[in-house]
């Protein structure tokens, strides 16, 4: 048994409908964009260094004079350190959990030796 539409819903607002329906089917069908970055199975490249902060005026007192004044030079698995002042900015920035050779990964650390910033890395 076949209803009938009311005579309001019929001709333009029909077609509105069937075309309203057909542009969502369309968009549902369409090809989904590709992930913008796979995960490699290799370790991922050493992330470069950020540039260096400006110079201060005189230049005096090295780079530091405690530890604490020693940062990681980059977000990912970074293998030097750099001044505090220096620090990259990893806000949105995704590593892997990886322990890469030569890193401070999995145990290393930033340290000041004779008024330079030094990485130490774990022992194997």
């Amino acid at each position: 048994m076949l209803t009938q539409l009311p005579n309001e819903f019929s001709g333009r607002a029909r077609g509105r409908l069937g075309a309203l329906l057909l542009g969502l089917v369309a968009s549902a069908c369409a090809p989904k964009a590709a992930p913008a970055e796979q995960v490699p199975d290799s370790p991922p490249p050493v992330s470069e260094p950020p540039k260096p902060a400006p110079a201060t005026a005189g230049g005096e007192g090295g780079e530091c004079k405690v530890d604490a004044d020693c940062v990681p030079a980059s977000c990912c698995h970074p293998a030097s350190c750099v001044p505090a002042a220096q620090k990259p900015d990893c806000t949105d920035v995704m590593c892997t959990m990886q322990c890469a050779p030569n890193t401070l990964d999995c145990g290393g650390h930033c340290a000041c030796e004779a008024g330079s910033c030094k990485a130490i890395f774990a022992s194997p």
